[in-house]
Order: structure tokens, then sequence, then C-alpha cells
């Protein structure tokens, strides 16, 4: 009869009962105490620039010449202004600190967007409003040390066509699917309304 090595198979088992005991319950592999892949905000920094800080915005109005005498009556013609909303360029940039490589899921094919929210918190306005996107599944890995930007335009004017005026907040996110922490980044903005000529 041979005799069977119970130390060997208990080796197994002690170390999966070490390993519990380090890192607890997971759904996920545990790696010397650590979880992989790891959470996908942790070690992901973004940013988010503006190409400028301050616009302008310019409503549509009707400017008329001073009339000088009124002998003969003043027949100066008026002059008629077009609106011009400012169009905003946003740049969001996503890098990866891991020492490993780090891939991001998206159900469809928009993997950014940008909102700005007026001064009560309320969005007002998003990149993505007017926009459709292939209902595909797409995803993107970065590299250690890689970073992936996206650039897009904005024009600054509400969902409901009204050009905006005063301080916003920004905010871009990748459009991540599934429950991992979101990844962010904030600053702000500042639109101004020129005035109406009398």
């Amino acid at each position: 009869m041979r005799k069977i090595n119970s130390t060997n198979s208990v080796r197994p088992l002690i170390g999966a009962v070490l390993i519990w005991l380090c890192c607890g319950t997971a759904f996920v592999t545990p790696i010397h105490c650590q979880t992989y892949p790891p959470p996908a905000g942790a070690g992901i920094v973004a940013a988010l620039q503006f190409d400028q800080n301050m616009y302008t915005n310019q409503p549509a109005s009707v400017w008329c010449p001073p009339c000088t005498t009124n002998n003969p009556p003043c027949m100066l013609p008026c002059h008629f202004m077009e609106e011009k909303t400012a169009v905003a360029q946003f740049t969001f940039e996503v890098t990866n600190q891991y020492s490993t490589p780090r891939t991001f899921q998206f159900s469809s094919g928009q993997q950014f967007d940008l909102e700005l929210s007026d001064e009560t918190g309320r969005v007002v306005t998003a990149w993505s409003d007017d926009k459709m996107f292939v209902q595909m599944l797409t995803s993107f890995t970065l590299e250690s040390g890689e970073t992936k930007a996206f650039t897009a335009d904005l024009p600054l004017q509400d969902r409901w066509g009204q050009q905006l005026n005063g301080t916003y907040g920004a905010r871009a996110f990748l459009t991540t699917s599934g429950p991992l922490p979101r990844v962010e980044a904030s600053t702000q903005i500042v639109v101004t309304l020129i005035p109406q000529s009398p």
C-alpha cells in the first residue's frame, strides 16, 4: 500500500487560508494581499484644461448711429449685429500611474463627456447633448505612464439655445460601464455677455 503524504496535501489548504485572512473575501484575484486588477479610479490621474479661462458671448442686437441734426430729418440706416456664441475648446487627459496596464470598458462608442453646471449645481449643457454614438462595446488600454487625451469643442449656450452668462463649473469624466469609481476632473470657466446697445 502506498503511503499518502498528508503534509503536501495540507500545504495548499493552509496557503489558501492565509491568503483569505490577509486579503479578505474578494471577487477578484488576490496577489500579495493586493487585489488585481486594481480599481479603475486608483492610481489614475485626470486633468481638465480649457483654451482660455474667460469667454465672451455677443447677443443679437440692432445698432443705430446717432443723428447729429434734424434738419433735414435723420435718415441714417441702422445695423443688425448677428449673435455670436463663443466656443470653448477643452482637453481632458487621463494618465495611468500604475506599474501595470489599465483597461477601460464602455457600453457604447462614447468614452467621455463634459458637463457645465451653474452656481446652483444644475447642469446647463453637456458635450454629448447633440451627439449620437455607436451602440457597441468599446475599450482602450493605458500602459504604465501612458496618457490619453480627449479634445473637443463646446458652444457656450444652454440646452435651450440661450447664451451662457456667469461662472460655471466644468466636469469631464470617462463614461465607463460597471460600478468602478468614475475617473473625472473639474475646473471653472467664466462667460460674459456683451450688453446690448440702447
